[in-house]
């Protein structure tokens, strides 16, 4: 998927170089929304805009009433949010406004950048002048929230809800006329991504309303109409605002200007290839003010997504306080000079271990003085060494002929990537259940399935039918007594190697 669209419910719907000192100690000379598995998998939807923008808004018809009220609630944002949005009548515009039979739904961010001008970038079907004020409300915070970058806070990575797939996909056919991959893509396949809060927030004004029939365990959450504190947070961070103290020295008149800079654009590139090494490309574009033939620096800073900074261990992209940074000092020739800076740091310089890691990069401009003049605002992504895998819940049944064994267990990391399901089973008592293969060889019970993951976040067996499952004849197990119990665990297996463990599950079979 190269852009992204996401719909929204209404109530009609249901919804290596020189060092610098202070900061950096090496340098080395920001979006995408898929990313092909790579050595280190990096996923991430950044449609961030730059910090401090200025976006332009146009209507592709609606009325006038309908008019001031998107422009009263797309507002909002603007209260917590260093983004203003000017509303204009003619031209280009970053977002373009339709209310085309198409529903209700934004393109995330920038990615409206890639849709052609005489093409809505947002829409409303059916807004009217006899559209309840609550539904306008609500319906144009959580698209001007996608407008922004924000993703679906149903479908955060950390959610875990527990769908009723078939009663999901039943609703939103009954409901929408939605097909099973359109319920997948905007309901049920959770992103491998932090733009949405991170901890999970039921009261996001971007959470979709859930009824507790369409959960397994009747979870449920009401319809939002407010930003929550998650939200004012989150997009506060992504869109900062700062104040630059006046530089002042004696003998200096408090006419004198301070340095000051202009960001232009910041673009984050992902699994990016440089010297044989995949990693971050950062460049930014901006213009500094009334800091002539004074040293600059453009850097970034790399975080948890809970704010601590990411330790550096060998001395290579790190500042005077050991924390992983990247950056480059630049000079200023001019009374007014534009810079175009890109910063490169590879994956394995963020030191981090195998598995899952949901981090952050905040861009900044300092002057001479070390002063903040500038920052692009926090970016999220996620970082994931190597497949990872949630904690694994076999459970079973039975049927006249075999024992079915369907492990539970959520997967990132690994699409399109050829995995095993093993299942090994033992007596009771520890010692492995045995058999003859074809060549009179004496072999350990392991069955096993090869099986491939679709999506960078797949999910097994949490509905009432199987995603993923093994058959295991009877003809296996050795007639011991009327009554034997065993045991068995599951391993998911990549390139010979397990990369997942279940615990014990016991079973009796009775022959």
């Amino acid at each position: 998927m190269n852009l992204l669209r996401l719909a929204a419910f209404s109530i009609f719907l249901s919804l290596t170089s020189p060092c610098f000192s202070q900061l950096t100690s090496c340098i080395d000379k920001a979006v995408t929304t898929s990313l092909e598995n790579v050595q280190y998998g990096v996923l991430d939807a950044n449609a961030k805009w730059t910090n401090g923008s200025i976006l332009t808004v146009r209507f592709l018809g609606g009325s006038s009433h309908i008019h001031q009220k998107i422009k009263e609630y797309a507002r909002v944002w603007e209260s917590f949010a260093n983004i203003k949005f000017n509303f204009i009548s003619y031209g280009n515009a970053d977002i373009r406004i339709g209310f085309d039979p198409s529903g209700y739904w934004s393109y995330a961010g920038t990615h409206s950048k890639n849709i052609e001008q005489n093409k809505q970038t947002m829409n409303y079907e059916g807004f009217s002048e006899s559209t309840p004020e609550i539904v306008l409300k609500r319906t144009i915070l959580h698209e001007f929230g996608h407008a922004l970058g924000l993703l679906h806070e149903h479908k955060s990575p950390i959610s875990r809800i527990q769908w009723n797939k078939p009663k999901v996909y039943a609703h939103y056919m009954q409901l929408q006329g939605w097909s099973q991959q359109k319920v997948d893509e905007q309901v049920l396949n959770r992103y491998s991504v932090e733009m949405s809060n991170k901890e999970y927030d039921p009261s996001s004004i971007m959470h979709y309303p859930i009824d507790g029939s369409l959960t397994m365990d009747g979870y449920s959450v009401s319809w939002n109409t407010e930003l929550s504190a998650g939200d004012k947070k989150l997009i506060g961070e992504m869109y900062p605002f700062y104040n630059t103290p006046p530089i002042t020295s004696p003998g200096v008149t408090s006419s004198s200007a301070a340095a000051s800079c202009q960001l232009n654009n910041v673009a984050i590139t992902h699994n990016l290839l440089r010297n044989g090494k995949y990693g971050i490309g950062i460049n930014g574009n901006y213009q500094i003010q009334n800091a002539q033939g004074k040293k600059c620096k453009f850097v970034a800073f790399f975080y948890n997504a809970n704010g601590t900074p990411l330790k550096d261990f060998n001395q290579q992209y790190y500042s005077n306080n050991g924390n992983v940074v990247v950056g480059e000092e630049v000079t200023a020739n001019y009374a007014s000079t534009l810079f175009n800076t890109q910063l490169f740091i590879p994956y394995e310089e963020l030191h981090l271990a195998t598995g899952n890691h949901n981090l952050k990069v905040i861009i900044s401009v300092f002057d001479d003085q070390v002063r903040e003049i500038a920052q692009a605002g926090a970016a999220y992504f996620t970082y994931r060494n190597g497949p990872v895998i949630s904690p694994i819940i076999n459970i079973q049944s039975f049927d006249n002929f075999n024992i079915k064994v369907m492990p539970k267990f959520t997967i990132q990391n690994a699409r399109l990537n050829q995995l095993s399901l093993v299942a090994h089973f033992y007596f009771e008592n520890g010692t492995p259940v045995t058999y003859y293969d074809a060549y009179g060889r004496i072999q350990n019970l392991a069955i096993s399935y090869n099986f491939i993951p679709g999506f960078d976040n797949t999910t097994y067996n949490y509905g009432y039918y199987s995603d993923l499952l093994l058959n295991v004849s009877y003809n296996f197990f050795p007639v011991l007594y009327r009554s034997t119990s065993y045991k068995y665990y599951t391993t998911i297996v990549k390139d010979g190697f397990q990369i997942g463990t279940s615990g014990w599950t016991s079973f009796i079979l009775n022959r």
